[in-house]
């Protein structure tokens, strides 16, 4: 399959050598939903994407996983699973490849799609931005 990239000069890489070349997440003025964008060196495979959204308790109330990525620059909108959002946030991401084909089912029955990816993927990129959520006085 051929993957197509907008720069000639912006060359492809291997997995080992796949780096996020930026991060960002803007509030919406609702306080609900984030503007989620990223950019990754372009890339030979196809690589996973995790996303998530931690409030200040480390709690997380947000994810977005992308299995097999086919664009190196994407934009999201992540909806934030709290009644009144504010404050501030840490988004993170994680780029990371899966070796399908060494999963094994053990003992277990079934396995759902995150545990395969998780237990057979390895890590090749990770960042994270901090953002604010400003409070929002529903009463004015």
């Amino acid at each position: 399959m051929d993957i197509f990239f907008t720069d000639p000069n912006d060359v492809p890489l291997p997995p080992e050598e796949i780096k996020i070349r930026s991060l960002e997440a803007r509030p919406y003025p609702d306080g609900q939903r984030i503007a989620v964008r990223f950019e990754i060196t372009p890339f030979l495979q196809r690589p996973n994407l995790e996303l998530a959204i931690f409030n200040k308790e480390e709690r997380e109330v947000s994810n977005l996983s992308v299995v097999e990525a086919i664009e190196n620059r994407m934009t999201f909108v992540m909806h934030l699973k709290e009644a009144e959002p504010s404050g501030e946030y840490r988004l993170k991401m994680r780029v990371f490849y899966s070796d399908l084909e060494s999963f094994e089912l053990g003992e277990r029955t079934s396995a759902k799609a995150h545990e395969i990816l998780e237990e057979t993927g390895t890590t090749v990129a990770s960042d994270e931005a901090v953002f604010t959520v400003p409070f929002i006085d529903e009463e004015e």
